[in-house]
């Protein structure tokens, strides 16, 4: 049972809830070290959200001779891919390496050169992390690594065109699990640290004129991940997670000002079961609740707040060695609002982000060896 349902369990996780967390997308599971033998994956999701900017008050108020404010789509579409590969030393020891996207931002404010609008971002991470695990004995283990991480991105808005990418950078990673195979039962709790990555590039005009060199330093978050299951009867298995994301602080300064900061911590809780059907094919049902943060929103980076969402996912198993794993998730995302900060503008003129929502779909192939 476990083998079958554990592709099932990850992918009913894919999809749109990780665009309410502000920049945390693939959610840094360690689950593969709990996959039975050798054992590789690879992953892909696509999440398409719909976070409509609608003129407050204040702003639809505001004379605009010859034109209107329009209403527009500030989320952008994005796409991940990680790949995993865990290997079984001996009773004792696994090791495993994965591949991922952990955070990421995709927004576009429109650059049309309407005051009243302007600005996007688009910031890519990758990262590479490495794992050992230990079995300690009487079902308890503990895990730890190192984590790598890339960065690259860019961000327009009142402050101009700050490009820059870092090279590689260092976090770590440490966990503790206990498991009872009998019943399916497993509690991981896993830290990642946070990771200052040293970026370098350069600030210019909106149009990309009069471009000097930047360098600055942004600590991606630390996180805490607890990821628990159980067998509750045959062939039927509960799974959840709580997942907590130390957004708070996370910002990027340079001489030019301030142009994102984070000020909420971010938790998302998710609970579902999974249940094999026969012995080739297993479905799982998750749901999905991020708690709201503040508001008015206080980054561009983050037009939506909390979330509640729902996902599905079967896993059909080809064969002995290949498992083909697929999964779509619906997240409605809270109200957010966000306030421009324009000299020509009244205090409190901005926009509002009502009735948004995302949906995610992800694939899976899984090769034991």
């Amino acid at each position: 049972m476990k083998n079958m349902l554990m592709g099932a369990t990850a992918l009913a996780m894919v999809g749109g809830a990780s665009y309410a967390g502000g920049i945390d997308r693939s959610g840094q599971g360690v689950n593969i070290l709990f996959e039975e033998g050798n054992y590789a994956q690879i992953t892909f999701s696509v999440v398409n959200p719909n976070v409509d900017a609608q003129p407050n008050e204040t702003l639809a108020a505001v004379p605009i001779p010859g034109a209107t404010i329009p209403a527009f789509d500030v989320a952008q579409s994005y796409s991940d891919f990680s790949l995993g590969y865990k290997h079984e030393v001996n009773d004792k020891l696994d090791i495993a390496i994965i591949y991922d996207n952990p955070f990421g931002a995709h927004v576009d404010y429109g650059l049309n050169g309407n005051l009243l609008q302007g600005g996007m971002a688009e910031v890519n991470t990758n990262a590479l992390t490495g794992l050992l695990q230990y079995q300690l004995g009487n079902g308890f283990s503990v895990h730890g690594g190192i984590r790598l991480l890339e960065v690259d991105g860019v961000i327009n808005n009142s402050l101009g065109l700050l490009d820059a990418s870092s090279d590689i950078d260092f976090g770590g990673v440490v966990g503790v699990a206990y498991e009872k195979p009998e019943i399916a039962l497993r509690v991981a709790l896993t830290y990642s640290s946070s990771i200052a990555a040293d970026l370098s590039g350069t600030r210019s005009d909106n149009d990309g004129s009069n471009p000097a060199a930047r360098d600055l330093t942004v600590d991606f978050p630390e996180s805490v991940n607890l990821d628990f299951q159980t067998g509750v009867a045959a062939n039927t298995l509960v799974f959840g997670s709580i997942r907590w994301v130390g957004l708070s602080g996370t910002d990027v300064n340079t001489v030019d000002g301030e142009w994102v900061n984070f000020e909420d911590d971010v938790t998302t809780y998710n609970l579902g079961i999974a249940q094999r059907i026969n012995d080739k094919l297993s479905l799982a049902l998750r749901f999905g609740y991020e708690a709201p943060g503040t508001r008015p929103s206080n980054t561009a980076l983050s037009p939506s707040t909390g979330s509640r969402s729902i996902g599905i996912a079967g896993t059909y198993q080809l064969n002995e060695t290949i498992s083909l794993s697929g999964g779509i998730t619906y997240a409605k995302l809270g109200d957010q609002s966000f306030l421009l900060n324009n000299p020509l503008l009244p205090p409190g003129a901005g926009y509002d982000y009502q009735d948004s929502d995302a949906i995610g779909v992800g694939f899976r192939i899984g090769m034991r060896f």
